[in-house]
Parts: structure tokens; sequence; C-alpha cells
């Protein structure tokens, strides 16, 4: 079998981390333009507007997205018919969620949700429109993971996020459509980026219409694992936000909605890092994995550890900084959120090792364990603490999933809890002694990132 030349871990991980951190500027200046345009009020109507797709397609992937890493990465099923059935299944997903939204949508719970969060129907029917274009990027986008080519795949987190702020500029700056050009804003970005990424995967595959049936029964039983945890991940995410939403007001959603943003830009690290370990790891043995994921996974939590304090003091002047003084009710739940999002961290790396061993279903427990406890502790919690409240429930959850996932990773891998959390002699000299030679060859390098060529798969 022909050798592929693949980009290594370091510098992908690198590579991922810098555009992550371009994204993120991009993100963070397109959430201080709504936020200092819309309001606090008019930024909760605009987010619980907007939450509802990702949800929606959260919930219609049956884990395809993971499977297409996966099955990507391990070459079981030609890509062509990966690409096709991520094609074809766009269609029959679309379909099905939007029938199933419509159903939803004519329920008086969901209509008085609507009617007291002020949630106008013709913006919401606008946002489930990109439904289709939000699938189909998800899809191919964990392909071209799946194949390494990390190059291709930042390029697409960047043009998303920057298509995403022109158009916050045009629509709600320019035009001052205010909620309606942030749901625009959505739409249009999410179509221009299914495009973008069919572009990319067309240059490595044919692009056809057709379902392979044994491609998606593995790809169910394979994404299947990981599809509830997934689901169950995204709703500890998010679930809070429509619970301070049902028991408080949309200003309550503005406030909270800053603090969880900034609060989960720390998750940029092992974000970045978790990318490129998961097809990796999928690639490689059980030796070698059990070898370097700890190493990963304590230099992770170093960083993120060391962000979070920075943050930690820093969090009012950011704040007032950024959105202005009349979001300062967002300092107290960021400070609360803040050492859940540290523990999260190590988990999200560990899961992703899991994943990359055909484990997915760890992933899964912990979020299932952890989802229930963060329900009960928001409807306890909100009504006492308010957005604090929900902030302390959604650190809870994210210490409950982060134990059970340690749990299984030190099990299976045979490490300890130091080999993931305390930093070795060796990796302490990486920090006094930096690479230079390793950011020379970053920077030198970069413009062929696109192919991931580096080191021959051994």
């Amino acid at each position: 079998m022909k050798n592929e030349k693949r980009i290594s871990l370091t510098k992908g991980g690198l590579i991922t981390f810098l555009t992550s951190s371009v994204i993120f500027i991009l993100a963070m200046a397109s959430s201080i333009i709504l936020a200092r345009a819309l309001g606090p009020e008019g930024r909760g109507i605009a987010t619980l507007t907007l939450m509802i797709p990702p949800l929606l397609v959260m919930f219609g992937t049956f884990g395809t997205e993971v499977s297409n890493v996966y099955f990507a990465g391990n070459k079981k099923f030609k890509l062509d018919d990966i690409v096709s059935n991520s094609i074809a299944l766009t269609i029959l997903i679309s379909i099905f969620l939007f029938s199933i939204f419509y159903i939803v949508y004519r329920t008086p719970f969901f209509q008085n949700y609507m009617s007291s969060n002020m949630i106008s129907p013709l913006f919401l029917w606008i946002a489930i429109a990109s439904l289709p274009f939000n699938l189909l990027f998800i899809f191919l986008k964990n392909i071209l993971l799946g194949k390494e080519h990390i190059g291709k795949m930042n390029l697409l987190g960047f043009y998303q996020a920057f298509i995403q702020l022109l158009l916050v500029l045009l629509f709600v700056v320019v035009l001052k459509l205010n909620v309606l050009g942030a749901v625009l804003c959505f739409l249009i970005g999410s179509f221009i980026c299914s495009i973008i990424s069919l572009y990319y995967v067309s240059k490595i595959s044919d692009i056809r219409l057709k379902l392979n049936f044994k491609l998606a029964n593995s790809s169910l039983r394979y994404g299947g694992k990981a599809y509830i945890g997934n689901l169950a991940q995204f709703l500890n995410y998010r679930l809070d936000i429509f619970l301070v939403a049902y028991f408080l007001n949309p200003a309550a959603v503005g406030f909270y909605g800053i603090a969880v943003g900034l609060a989960e830009k720390l998750w940029m690290v092992p974000g970045s890092i978790g990318t490129v370990l998961f097809p990796r790891v999928s690639s490689i043995n059980t030796k070698e994995a059990n070898k370097l994921t700890p190493i990963v996974a304590r230099h992770t939590f170093f960083s993120v550890l060391v962000l979070a304090i920075i943050l930690f003091i820093f969090s009012k002047h950011l704040i007032v900084l950024l959105f202005g003084k009349t979001y300062l009710p967002s300092v107290k739940p960021l400070l609360i959120l803040l050492p859940g999002v540290v523990a999260l961290s190590i988990s999200k790396i560990l899961t992703s090792d899991l994943a990359g061993r055909g484990k997915p279903q760890f992933g899964m427990v912990a979020s299932c364990i952890s989802l229930p406890i963060n329900i009960c502790l928001n409807i306890i919690l909100i009504p006492k603490w308010g957005i604090s409240g929900a902030a302390f429930a959604s650190t809870i959850a994210y210490w409950a999933a982060t134990t059970v996932v340690f749990i299984a990773f030190l099990k299976i891998s045979k490490n300890s809890l130091l080999d993931i959390l305390i930093l070795k002699k060796e990796d302490i000299n990486k920090y006094v002694l930096p690479k230079f030679k390793m950011l020379r060859t970053l920077l030198v390098g970069a413009h062929n990132t696109n192919e991931g060529l580096h080191n021959g798969r051994k």
C-alpha cells in the first residue's frame, strides 16, 4: 500500500490553534457588535432564535459527523461513498427535521415560549431554513478532518467567522436590521460556507448523489455510540440558556450568553488539539496512544489553567471594555463557570482519544450522567440565584462528566492521574527552552498545510 503523508500532530495542533485564535478574534468582533447594537434584550432574543437550528442539527445528525471522521481516517470505505452518503443524508435528514420542527412549532407550549420571549415566528423560520446548509457543512468538514486535511478544515472555520463578521457589519451596522439582521447573517453565512466546503471536498472526491446502505448502517452503528453523548453534551452546554429564558427574561439570556461565550473561549486550546488528536489516535496503535495522549492532556491542562486565571483576574475589566458597563451582570456567572470549563477541557482531550480508539460510548455515558444533574440543578437554582445559579449548575455538571471520562481513560490506558495533569521535568524544559526551529518550520511550511503533508504514515 502506498504511504499517505500527513501533517504532524504538533504542527497540526499549532496550526489549528493559531487559526482558532484568528477565528476567536473575528467571532469576538461579531459578538461585540451584536451585543452593543442589540442591547441585552435584543441579544437575548437573537440568541434564543439562533440556538434552535443548531439544536435540531445536533438532534438529526445521528452521529454521521463523527463516523465521517472515523471512516475517512481508517479507509474502511471509499471516500466517494462517504461523500455521496453525506449529501444524500443531508437531504433526507433535512426533510425529517423540518417535519419534526413543524409539529413542535404548532404546540401551545412552544407558541407560549416564543411569545413570552418575543421570538418572531418569521425570524425563526428564516433561521430554520439554514438546516440543510449547516448539516452539509458539518458532514463535509469532518470528512476533511478524517483525511487530515487540517489546513482546509481550518480555512473553513476561518471563512465561516470572516463571512459572519462581514454580514454582521452589513446587516446589523449598515442596514440596522437588528435581530432580523442577525438571523439573515446566520442563514446566508451557512449557505456560503456549505458551498465552500463542497468545493474543497470536490477536489479530493467525486460529488454524486447515492446512498450506500452498508456504509449508512456502519455509520449509524459507530456514530450512534457518540450521537447520544454529543446530543447530551450539546444540551449540557445550551439547555441552561433555554431554562434561563423560561424562568427569567431575554435580557438575562443576553447577560448569561456573554458569560458563557467568554468562558467557552478557553476551549479553543483543547478543541484545537482534540480535533487533530481524534483522527491521529484512530490511525496509531494502542501503545503509541497511551504515550501520546497524556502528554497532550497535561500540556493542555496547564495552558487552559493559566488562561483561566488571567480571565478570572481581568474578567470585569474585559467585559466593560468589550461590551460596556451594561453587561456587568455577566461577570459573576463567568467566574462561577471557569472551574467547570477548566475541568471539561481535559475531558475533551480524553474523549477524543477514546473516540479514536473506537470507544465513543464513554463520552456518551459522561454526558448522559451530567445532563440530568445539570437540568435538576438549573431548575432548583435559577429561580433562587438567577443566572449565577445556571452557571453553578453547569460547573457541577461539567465536573461530573469529567470524572466519568477520567475513570474510563485511566482504566483503558493504564496511565495515572498525575500523568494527565502534572507537567514533568521534560515538559517544563519545553517551556523554558522554546523550540525556535519548530516555530520557523511552522511559519515557513504554513502554505503547504492545505495538502496535509509532513510525515509518512508508518
